[in-house]
């Protein structure tokens, strides 16, 4: 489980650094752009499905 944690953000850690180029470009980000650009509603769809999937993981672990 740890090398797939491990590898998940070795990937996903860059992407969210480098996000878009809007970004690097110094354009102002508010809240409004975090919550409605797409790239941005992907990546937190993203983690809550990893999310859950590990907690599923985890429970099931435990009642067995």
């Amino acid at each position: 489980m740890t090398r797939i944690t491990a590898t998940i953000g070795a990937v996903l850690v860059p992407t969210v650094a480098a996000a878009h180029p809007n970004h690097f470009a110094g354009a102002e980000t508010t809240v409004a752009h975090y919550l409605t650009d797409p790239f941005h509603v992907a990546l937190v769809c993203v983690a809550g499905l990893l999310a859950a999937a590990a907690a599923r993981s985890l429970l099931r672990r435990r009642v067995q």
